[in-house]
C-alpha cells in the first residue's frame, strides 16, 4: 500500500459528531505514520464561544487490520489518562469516510519544533520541562502503562508553555501475571536515537517501564546540546553507540550554552543499565533539580528566542538547609512528583492514580463502550467518564482553588483543599453513608408540593420545558417581592409539608444522593440530570432540569388584593426503573451511646426540611422570571446586607468544612459521623480571637466562645445546643482552631472590615462542592457560590438581590489576550450590588448599568448554572439532593488548570456523599 493511501483525506471545512457539535476545520498541524493531525474550532458552544481544539484523524478503515488494533490500543489507553502535563483526550467520532479523535491544543508546538529554531535549552527551562515531563511518567507508571517512544517531538507545549506529553500510539500496558498478560513487552519499537539497550536485546527478556527513564535522560542531553547522544548517519552506528554507551558532551569552552556539571551528572544517571536508573521522583531530587533556578512562567517567544534570567546567584543558607527552592517545590506539586525528603515525595495525581488502566478497559469492556473502528452513530469519551464536555480546556483535573488576597502574598494563588493538610494533626472522623428519605416508587404518586408561590408573580407564564421560550413576565418591586414572600411562608409550608406527608407513606426508598462510585443503585426514571447548556445569545433555549410532576400551565388570577392565589397542588404519577437489585437491609441502630448535649434554644424559624424546601422554590421560580424578563426600568432600592465568605478550607472527606466571613465569624461546618449529626461550630470574633491568641495555641484552641447548632431529628430545624462530652468538645475546638489559624494566616486585617450586627451574623449551614465550583448555604436562606474564574456571587434568600465579585474589564481584555489573570487585577476585582434583574439587563440610570461587566463575566450564564442545581434540588426533594451530582459540572470560563475536580457535600437533607 502507498504512503498516500495510509493516511487520511483532508477533513472537510465543517465536521458533525454525532452528537451535533460542529468543527471548523483548519490548517494541518502536523502528520505521523497513519495519521494527520489539523486545528479546528468548536463551533456554537454557548460558554466557550468558538474554542480551539486538536483533530487528529485517521482513515476510518484501516489495513492492515493490525494497524487498526494498534490504533483502538491508544484510544483505550489515552482515553484512561487525566493528568496536568499529559495532552488531554475528549471523544473521538467518525464522520463519512475517517474517524477523528478531539484532543487537547498544544498552541505552542513541540519541544522538537522549538529545538529547530532554537538550537538548545537553558538550564533552567530544562528544569521545568524536565519535572512536568518526570509527574507525567511517573502517573503513566503508576497506572501500569509505558509509554514506549518518549522524545522532543512527543512533548507538546501549551499556551502557558506548559509540558504535555502525547501521541500514545506505542504505550502498553504492564500488568502483572495474576491480571491479564506479562510484565514484560518483547516488540521492538520507539525511535532509534531514544531506545533503551534492552528494547535491541535478543535473549526474550523483553522491557518495561524503565525504557521511559533512559528516554529521559535522552531528552535531557538533546534539550542541553541540540542533538541526541548517540546520533549517527546510519541506524547501525546508532544502535552500536548506544549498546556500549558511548557518548560524548561538546567542548563547553566552545559551546555557546551554558551546560552544568549537575545536568551532566543526572544524564549519566540515567543512561545506564535499567536497574540502575532512578525513578521520576528521584530524578527531580537531584541537586541540579533541587538548587537550581526555575521560571514558575514561561513566555511563548521562548520557542523560538533564548530568554533573559535574572543574575545567577547562588542559593541562600536558608534554602541550602532545606534543600530545595520554593520554584522546585510548586513545579514538583503541580506535577505531583519528586522528594523533598528522604523516603517522602509529593502524592501521585488523581482519584485513579493507583488504578491500573487494564481494569478500567476490562470494565470498560464488560460495559460494551469499547473502541470499534469505525464508530456507528456514537461518540467514544473517557471511561470512566470525568468531567463533561465541551469544556474549558483545564490540562487536568481541578480543585475549588481561592485567592491568597493577602497584599503580602500578591505573587501567588493558594489551594485550601483536602489534599494540603494543615500542619498537626486532627481528630480522625469516621464516616457514615446515611440513608436519603427522598424520592420513593410509585406506590403511590409523588407530586411537586407547589408550582408556584403566591404572592411573587404578579403576572407569569410558565416557561416551557421543550422549547425553552417563555412569555415576557411584569416587572415586580422589591417590597412587593419581600412582602409577599414572607406574608406566605406558612402557607407554602403548608403545602410542602402536604407533599412531603404523600412520599413519606411510601415503603421503598430511592436514594436522592449517592456515592458516585456506586452507580449501580436504583435511581428514578424521572431523576434525568439536565443537559449542558447551549444557550445563543439572542434567543434562550435552555434545557434546564425536568420536573418529576406536572407543571401548571396558567398563571394564577389575581385576586382583589393584587397578588395571585395559589393554585391547588397536581398529582401525576411518576415513573421509576425497575431494579434487579435487592432492597438494601435497614440500618441496625446503632448500639453506641447518643451524642451527649443540652439544648440551649428552641428551633431556628424556616430551617426545618419543609420550610427549606418553600423556600428553594421560591428561589428557583425567582431565578427562572430573572432570566425571562425583558429589561425594564426599575425602581432603585437599598439592597439588603448579604452575608460573604472571604476564605475558606474544605477537608469535608474527613472533617468537615471551614470559613471565614467578612464579619470576622470564623466557623466549622463538620461532617456527620457515627454517632453524631452534621455539626456546625462558629465563633462571631473568631477573626479578633486568633489574631490576639497569636501563637499561644491553648488560648486561641480554648479561650473563645463556640455556638454549636445541630439538627437533632431529621424533621426538624437547626437547634442551638451546648456539648456536654468533653471528647467532642475537643475534637470540635481541635477543627475550628486548625482551620481558623490556616485560613487567617492568608488573611490581611484590612481583608476583614469586621462589620458587626449584633441583632444577626449569619453562619454556614451547608455546603456543596460540583467539580470546581462551590457551594455555600446560610442559615437565612442566602447563597453564596464561587466559580473557578475567581468570580463570586451571593444571592439572597428569595434570589431577588445579589452580589457579584467579579473582574474588571481591564482583567477581562488580558484574560482574552493572554489566558490568565495577573494578581493586581484579582486584588482589584469590582463588587456589584443590585437586584439580579438589575445586574443582568442594567436599567435607564447610566449609574447603575452593570450589565458591560456582567456580561463580560458570564452572569448570565452562571445564573443559568444555579438554576438548573437548584431546579434539580426541588425536584429531587430537599437541600443539596442530587441523582447524579457529576451532571453539575461548570462549564464556563476557568482559571484553575491543573486542578483536581471533586464533588462532595456536608449538610445534605437526608445525608452526604463524596465522590
Amino acid at each position: 500500500m502507498s504512503a498516500t493511501s495510509i493516511h487520511a483525506e483532508p477533513p472537510p471545512e465543517v465536521v458533525r459528531d454525532p452528537e451535533g457539535l460542529e468543527y471548523e476545520t483548519g490548517e494541518q498541524l502536523g502528520k505521523g505514520g497513519f495519521a494527520i493531525c489539523h486545528r479546528a474550532k468548536l463551533l456554537g458552544h454557548a460558554y466557550l464561544g468558538n474554542a480551539t481544539v486538536a483533530l487528529k484523524i485517521v482513515r476510518s478503515k484501516m489495513e492492515p487490520p493490525k494497524l487498526a488494533q494498534k490504533f483502538v490500543t491508544e484510544l483505550q489507553i489515552h482515553s484512561k489518562l487525566s493528568h496536568p502535563n499529559i495532552v488531554e483526550f475528549y471523544r473521538a467520532f467518525s464522520f463519512e469516510a475517517s474517524t477523528y479523535v478531539v484532543l487537547e491544543l498544544c498552541e505552542n508546538g513541540s519541544l522538537a519544533d522549538a529545538i529547530k529554531k532554537r538550537k538548545y535549552f537553558t538550564m533552567p527551562e530544562i528544569r521545568r520541562f524536565m519535572i512536568q515531563t518526570c509527574g507525567a511518567i511517573k502517573y503513566l507508571h503508576q497506572r501500569n502503562i509505558v509509554h514506549r517512544d518518549l522524545k522532543t517531538g512527543n512533548l507538546f507545549l501549551d499556551h502557558n508553555m506548559n509540558v504535555k506529553v502525547g501521541d500514545f500510539g506505542l504505550a502498553a500496558l504492564l500488568v502483572s501475571q495474576s491480571d491479564y498478560g506479562a510484565i514484560r513487552r518483547t516488540t521492538m519499537c520507539g525511535t532509534p536515537n531514544y531506545l533503551a539497550p534492552e528494547v535491541l536485546e535478543k535473549t526474550g527478556k523483553g522491557h518495561d517501564e524503565k525504557v521511559d527513564l533512559w528516554a529521559i535522560g535522552i531528552m535531557m542531553y538533546t534539550l542541553a546540546v541540540g542533538r541526541a547522544p548517540f546520533h549517527a548517519a546510519k541506524r547501525e552506528d546508532i544502535y552500536r553507540k548506544l549498546k556500549a554507551c558511548e557518548y560524548n558532551w561538546p567542548d563547553l569552552a566552545k559551546f555557546t550554552n551554558e551546560i552544568t556539571d549537575d545536568l551532566r551528572d543526572i544524564v549519566s544517571s540515567l543512561l545506564v543499565h535499567e536497574d540502575e536508573r532512578p525513578t521520576p521522583d528521584q530524578i527531580v531530587a537531584h541537586p541540579f533539580f533541587k538548587l537550581g533556578y526555575i521560571p514558575l512562567k514561561l513566555e511563548s517567544g521562548c520557542t523560538s528566542r533564548v530568554p533573559k534570567w535574572p543574575k545567577n546567584r547562588p542559593p541562600t543558607a536558608s534554602t541550602i538547609k532545606r534543600g530545595y527552592t520554593e520554584e522546585w517545590w510548586a513545579m514538583c506539586k503541580s506535577s505531583a512528583v519528586g522528594e523533598y525528603e528522604p523516603g517522602k515525595s509529593f502524592g501521585a495525581y488523581g482519584s485513579r492514580r493507583n488504578k491500573t488502566v487494564a481494569k478500567d478497559c476490562q470494565k470498560e469492556i464488560e460495559a460494551g463502550k469499547q473502541p470499534n473502528i469505525p464508530f456507528v452513530n456514537c461518540v467514544y469519551i473517557p471511561f470512566p467518564a470525568r468531567v463533561q464536555w465541551p469544556h474549558a480546556p483545564t490540562g487536568g483535573l481541578s480543585e475549588i482553588s481561592e485567592e491568597k488576597e493577602s497584599s503580602s502574598e500578591g505573587q501567588a494563588l493558594v489551594e485550601t483543599t483536602g489534599n494540603d493538610r494543615p500542619r498537626g494533626r486532627l481528630p480522625r472522623v469516621a464516616r457514615k453513608e446515611q440513608p436519603m428519605p427522598t424520592l420513593k416508587e410509585n406506590v403511590e404518586p409523588c407530586v411537586e408540593p407547589f408550582a408556584a408561590a403566591r404572592g411573587l408573580i404578579a403576572k407569569q407564564a410558565v416557561p416551557s420545558r421543550d422549547d425553552g421560550a417563555s412569555k415576557p413576565v411584569q416587572p415586580v418591586k422589591r417590597s412587593r417581592v419581600q412582602e409577599a414572600f414572607f406574608a406566605t411562608t406558612e402557607e407554602i409550608k403548608e403545602q410542602c409539608e402536604a407533599a412531603v406527608k404523600i412520599m413519606d407513606k411510601q415503603p421503598t426508598r430511592l436514594r436522592a444522593v449517592r456515592k458516585i462510585s456506586n452507580p449501580g443503585r436504583v435511581t428514578a426514571a424521572t431523576a434525568v440530570a439536565p443537559a449542558p447548556l447551549r444557550v445563543p445569545r439572542d434567543t434562550r433555549t435552555t434545557t434546564r432540569a425536568k420536573p418529576i410532576n406536572e407543571v401548571v400551565k396558567e398563571a394564577p388570577k389575581a385576586t382583589a388584593t393584587g397578588l395571585p392565589d395559589l393554585p391547588p397542588l397536581r398529582v401525576a404519577k411518576t415513573v421509576v426503573r425497575a431494579t434487579e437489585q435487592p432492597e438494601p437491609a435497614p440500618v441496625q441502630p446503632t448500639t453506641r451511646s447518643a451524642p451527649r448535649v443540652r439544648t440551649i434554644s428552641a428551633e431556628m424559624p424556616a430551617t426545618d426540611p419543609v420550610s427549606v424546601l418553600a423556600r428553594l422554590h421560591v428561589f428557583r421560580d425567582n431565578l427562572s422570571r430573572a432570566l425571562d424578563k425583558k429589561p425594564t426600568k426599575s425602581r432603585r432600592d437599598q439592597p439588603p446586607r448579604l452575608p460573604f465568605i472571604s476564605k475558606w478550607v474544605d477537608y469535608s472527606r474527613r472533617y468537615g468544612v471551614g470559613y471565614v466571613m467578612d464579619d470576622g465569624s470564623i466557623g466549622t461546618l463538620l461532617t456527620a459521623e457515627e454517632q453524631y449529626p452534621v455539626t456546625i461550630a462558629v465563633a462571631r470574633d473568631g477573626y479578633t480571637h486568633l489574631r490576639k491568641a497569636g501563637k499561644n495555641r491553648e488560648l486561641a484552641k480554648s479561650g473563645v466562645k463556640l455556638d454549636y447548632y445541630t439538627t437533632l431529628k431529621k424533621d426538624r430545624g437547626l437547634t442551638k445546643i451546648d456539648v456536654i462530652d468533653k471528647r467532642r468538645i475537643e475534637e470540635i475546638r481541635t477543627v475550628w482552631h486548625k482551620f481558623g489559624r490556616y485560613m487567617c494566616a492568608t488573611i490581611s486585617e484590612e481583608e476583614v472590615p469586621m462589620r458587626k450586627d449584633p441583632q444577626r451574623t449569619s453562619f454556614v449551614k451547608f455546603y456543596q462542592r460540583l467539580g470546581n465550583v462551590g457551594v455555600w448555604g446560610f442559615d437565612d436562606g442566602a447563597f453564596q457560590f464561587n466559580f473557578p474564574d475567581h468570580t463570586k456571587l451571593v444571592l439572597s434568600s428569595e434570589a431577588g438581590y445579589c452580589k457579584f465579585l467579579c473582574l474588571n474589564l481591564d482583567a477581562i481584555t488580558e484574560l482574552e489576550e493572554t489566558g490568565d489573570v495577573p494578581w493586581k487585577h484579582i486584588k482589584d476585582r469590582e463588587t456589584l450590588q443590585a437586584s439580579l434583574q438589575q445586574l443582568l439587563y442594567g436599567s435607564a440610570d447610566k449609574e447603575d448599568c452593570y450589565q458591560q461587566l456582567t456580561e463580560k463575566n458570564h452572569l448570565r450564564a452562571k445564573i443559568e448554572f444555579i438554576y438548573t442545581l437548584v431546579a434539580e434540588w426541588c425536584q429531587q426533594g430537599g437541600l443539596g439532593c442530587l441523582a447524579e451530582p457529576r451532571n453539575h459540572t461548570w462549564t464556563g470560563p476557568r482559571l484553575d488548570e491543573g486542578k483536581k475536580m471533586d464533588w462532595a457535600s456536608v449538610g445534605v437533607y437526608g445525608g452526604d456523599a463524596c465522590s
